[in-house]
This record gives structure tokens, sequence and C-alpha cells, in this order.
């Protein structure tokens, strides 16, 4: 285990207690490296729509006047 939290955390337990729950902790620390990168990903995301639409709330703004669109075009063919 990396993180000095698991190894603080699990170096707290009683030694019998500590090889029992050895495995959980570290699949503790691997799912805490998964949600950083998941945070860290969604954040780089919202950027690039940001970039990419002048603002987040611009390109929603843009995709909801499109999804409009399109349901008034289908409620005319249909």
């Amino acid at each position: 285990m990396c993180s000095s939290f698991w190894k603080n955390a699990a170096a707290s337990l009683p030694p019998q207690v500590r090889r029992r729950y050895a495995s959980l902790f570290e699949a503790a620390e691997r799912f805490e490296a998964i949600l950083d990168l998941v945070i860290e990903a969604g954040g780089y995301s919202r950027r690039a729509l940001g970039w990419g639409c002048g603002s987040v709330a611009a390109g929603l703004r843009k995709t909801a006047r499109f999804l409009e669109a399109v349901a008034r075009r289908l409620a005319l063919t249909n």
C-alpha cells in the first residue's frame, strides 16, 4: 500500500485483524486512485466543453435549442 492514510489505518488494527482485512485496505486504496482519476477526467472534460462552446452554459443552451428543433421536426413529420 502506497498511501500513508491506508498504511496508518491498517497499522492501527491488531495484527490478526490487519491480516484479515489487508485485501480490503488494498482494494480501498485502488478504488481511491480510480476515483481520483475519474474526478480529474471530469474536470478536464468540463474545461474542454467550456473551451469548445465558449462556456458550459452556452454549450447547454445550444444543445437545448438543437433538441427543441429536432422535436419540432419530429412533431411535424408524425
